[in-house]
């Protein structure tokens, strides 16, 4: 099992009925990584509330150790993939900031605090 696919499995286990919720093909494509973590990525906004506090916790706790601990590629492919279309929903009104500011981990903040001062110029994390 790669590293991508593991992510994957350790992603649907937390999140029930996640898997559901990706169109089309829901497990990764190792050619195109990033645009499949995008795809999870905003599945996941419009399922985060279906969610238990408890598997919200346990979802984000999969992507914080995978994005410490894995591969570069597979730290690019959260960061710009998943944590980059979770960004985007919370832009486009489709997520509560501050509810995804408590549920990522610090690496997973610091990217997103990041990526937010690059295109907004503040975090969007912190109510307005």
């Amino acid at each position: 099992m790669t590293e991508l696919e593991q992510f994957a499995r350790d992603l649907y286990a937390a999140a029930p009925g996640l898997r559901e919720a990706v169109r089309g093909d829901a497990d990764p494509d190792p050619d195109i990584p990033t645009l499949w973590a995008g795809t999870v990525g905003r599945a996941l906004a419009a399922t985060l509330t279906s969610l238990s506090l408890d598997a919200q916790t346990a979802t984000f706790a999969v992507v914080e150790r995978h994005l410490a601990g894995g591969s570069q590629l597979l730290r690019d492919v959260i960061a710009t993939g998943l944590l980059e279309a979770l960004a985007s929903e919370v832009s486009g009104g489709r997520l509560d900031g501050p509810t995804l500011a408590g549920l990522l981990g610090p690496q997973s903040r610091a990217y997103l605090d990041a990526w937010d001062q690059l295109t907004l110029g503040r975090s969007s994390l912190e109510p307005s």
